[in-house]
């Protein structure tokens, strides 16, 4: 497991306790920091990159993991962002020991106990299966869409420009190869909508009369965030419903609706792809190149790195860590990379990259969120809350002990 770490401590404490509560744990943890503000080299407001923030040092504290096989890097945060901290992983070769890597980023939940084992096992039962990538924010849209990024306003600043320039760049350096270079045709020639589907657990997102409620609750109380207990009350029973939960077996069982959002509407699942299932965890087939990951983390096996490994050094396409604004097309290009290497590409609905809310499209990577998500994604077997910019856990089953035995005092301690 390669994770990217340089934000906000509450975004990879959330990680990090879903990864420690996987049923499979015969892995290795890789802790990639990105050190640094990545803007520090700028110093005209058109160069600044909105995406990049700073660096915070007390994310070492929280990854301070107290069990073997863990291992710590270090590379610059510049403008390749995630998709960066990867590439310069994979260029390293530090995969070549590994049948499977997991690339994630903090923020990313393993929505269920069983991810990874899932994941591993349809693999194996699966022919032809080397990419499994995050369903949670699966989208699309035309190339013109996505390249054209300075004719989204009417008056686009220079930084639009810029950002513009720099995504063609990138997919300029990729088209190096005539295979990649059909396929970044072949989308042009395609012309659809946008589409963003979420696939996530079925007690994903918080239905909409408790978004009203908690929104009215803010209103009247303050943000949760600041306060004490009857602020936080309507987020704070999620916690305690977990915890619950864990004694009443038949109500912990997650409720079974099978259905995704599709553009922020609510759509049964078989009317959007045809999933298999591996107990509870789901995955699907697409074959457009153009379907990405947004943020999402990506399985991949030896022999698809050997294969990717191999073209970017052919090609020289690691000319684009060097670029400006590189992570915004990087991001995308991951979805066309199986294409490209004759690989088929999968997703799964087994991680929850809490960013923005699917139906108002609010952020949402706050530490009250992503607590309630772990809760919802994990009730009757742990249960979380938060005190200021830490999560905390609170409660586990008793086959989750090697929590408290692994994970640094500061997941425990209290205010």
């Amino acid at each position: 497991m390669v994770f990217c770490v340089h934000h906000k401590p509450w975004l990879m404490m959330s990680t990090l306790i879903t990864a420690l509560a996987q049923d499979y744990q015969d892995v290795d943890i890789y802790l990639v920091y990105n050190v640094g503000s990545g803007n520090s080299r700028y110093s005209d407001a058109i160069a600044i990159n909105p995406q990049l923030s700073p660096w915070d040092e007390r994310v070492r504290e929280v990854c301070r993991l107290k069990r073997s096989r863990v291992f710590e890097l270090e590379y610059e945060n510049d403008e390749t962002l995630d998709s960066g901290a990867w590439y310069k992983f994979i260029r390293d070769g530090r995969w070549k020991q590994y049948d499977w890597v997991l690339f994630g980023g903090e923020g990313t939940l393993f929505a269920r106990q069983d991810v990874v084992s899932a994941m591993l096992a349809f693999a194996l039962s699966e022919p032809n299966v080397h990419i499994i990538a995050s369903g949670h924010e699966k989208r699309r849209l035309p190339r013109h869409r996505f390249i054209e990024h300075d004719s989204r306003g009417t008056r686009p600043a220079d930084q639009d420009r810029l950002h513009s320039q720099m995504i063609q760049e990138v997919f300029a350096i990729f088209s190096r190869d005539l295979e990649f270079a059909r396929l970044f045709d072949e989308w042009g020639k395609s012309d659809f909508p946008v589409e963003t589907q979420d696939h996530v657990p079925p007690v994903g997102p918080p239905s909409p009369w408790l978004r009203r409620v908690r929104s009215a609750w803010a209103r009247r109380f303050g943000p949760p965030s600041d306060g004490g207990w009857l602020r936080q009350l309507p987020w704070s029973l999620e916690c305690l419903f977990a915890r619950a939960c864990m004694s009443l077996p038949s109500v912990a069982s997650a409720p079974d609706s099978r259905q995704v959002y599709v553009n922020g509407v609510l759509r049964p699942v078989d009317t959007v792809a045809d999933v298999k299932r591996i107990g509870d965890v789901g995955f699907h087939r697409v074959d457009g190149p153009e379907w990405f990951a947004c943020t999402g983390p990506h399985l991949m096996s030896r022999h698809y790195l050997e294969r990717l490994s191999s073209k970017l050094d052919e090609f020289r396409i690691w000319d684009v860590l060097a670029l400006r604004f590189a992570g915004t097309p990087l991001e995308v290009t991951w979805g066309f990379v199986p294409a490209w290497l004759g690989f088929e590409k999968w997703f799964t609905d087994g991680f929850h990259r809490v960013r923005k809310e699917f139906v108002t499209y609010r952020r949402e990577d706050y530490p009250v969120e992503m607590a309630t998500y772990i809760n919802r994604y994990y009730r009757g077997v742990l249960a979380v809350t938060w005190r200021g910019d830490y999560i905390k856990v609170r409660a586990y089953r008793k086959d989750l002990e090697r929590l408290r035995d692994q994970l640094p005092p500061v997941y425990f301690s209290r205010p």
